[in-house]
């Protein structure tokens, strides 16, 4: 992924928030993936921000599992 960076203008414009950090990490909730957008979700190298290297198939591989347990959670709940 030589020379990949997030398009933090994208994640700005839809309302994500972005951490002040060196690394620019997007917000997320790391037990479901959901950003401080209800409803968005996040998955693989882009909640590393900057620092892209931090994610691999070996430790983001879970995150469809996450994201798709919060939905279906979400749903089970009367409105």
């Amino acid at each position: 992924m030589t020379g990949y960076q997030p398009d933090f203008q994208f994640l700005e414009k839809i309302g994500i928030t972005i951490n002040a950090d060196e690394n620019k990490t997007p917000a997320f909730n790391g037990d479901t993936m959901e950003t401080n957008v209800p409803g968005v979700f996040l998955a693989g190298v882009i909640c590393g921000g900057l620092k892209t290297n931090e994610w691999f198939i070996e430790n983001s591989r879970v995150h469809a599992e996450m994201i798709v347990h919060k939905i279906k959670a979400d749903q089970s709940v009367p409105a």
